[in-house]
């Protein structure tokens, strides 16, 4: 692996508080900065733990896009430290995952424990798909998720893990329109397109594109499925019954 993204992952991995920055619903698309605490998942992708009644929180509802600005905390030049942007999607941490990430953010911010006992704070991760990354003078990059993120350490929390990539490839080239009938039938909203971004044993998260917003779907399987033809069965059951609600 090139020596910058090691350096970006270890520089990341050292820092525990960063910005989240998110589409502001109240301003019209306005960029909007929050203060954000973070552990990261066993993949590496950065957690934080929001309340429902924050302004970021109402934004990433509406659009899940956002970046996550790390700067290093121990220096008196910020600008001449390292310092990495994180793109990509935020979105609840999914069920079979949850546990392991509830006990990573606790590690690092311990003081958290008492809001878990508040109904309206949920633990969200962010998927990272761009990294932007300064080591200094000179050592600037851009770094794609896959080589930030190892998304094969969570094969031992769902048993779908290694196929997450190959499902989601077929249904984004080849079954477009079933993404759309999923956000439409089951999310009442009214996407122009639709795009998976990860499936795991208990259901699949979809990003449904309307008007330039981009906001994320959780659905659900009716049951669990722990191969890749118990999801494509599940999958067709959904189309039917989406096909048979829009009818």
């Amino acid at each position: 692996m090139k020596e910058y993204v090691e350096e970006a992952k270890a520089f990341v991995q050292s820092e525990h508080d960063g910005m989240l920055c998110t589409l502001s619903q109240k301003l019209d698309g306005w960029p909007f900065g929050s203060v954000a605490p973070y552990a990261l998942t066993a993949a590496g992708e950065p957690l934080i733990l929001i309340s429902e009644i924050a302004e970021h929180t109402r934004n990433l509802r509406a659009d899940a896009r956002s970046s996550f600005l790390v700067q290093a905390s121990n220096t008196k030049d910020q600008q001449a430290s390292s310092r990495a942007t994180l793109l990509g999607y935020a979105m609840p941490v999914s069920q079979p995952f949850l546990e392991d990430a509830q006990r990573r953010y606790l590690e690092v911010v311990p003081n958290a424990a008492s809001y878990y006992a508040t109904h309206d704070f949920s633990l969200f991760k962010i998927q990272v798909s761009q990294v932007r990354f300064i080591g200094g003078f000179g050592n600037i990059h851009w770094i794609d998720g896959d080589e930030m993120i190892d998304r094969a350490a969570y094969e031992k929390f769902d048993a779908l893990t290694a196929q997450v990539t190959g499902i989601c490839n077929h249904m984004n080239e080849d079954h477009q329109e079933a993404m759309v009938a999923y956000a439409k039938a089951f999310a009442s909203t009214d996407a122009d397109t639709a795009k998976m971004i990860h499936v795991d044993s208990a259901g699949f998260d979809l990003i449904a594109i309307q008007n330039n917003r981009h906001m994320h779907l959780r659905l659900d399987f009716a049951e669990p499925v722990t191969t890749p033809d118990e999801v494509r069965k599940a999958m067709v059951d959904m189309v039917r019954r989406a096909r048979q609600a829009l009818a």
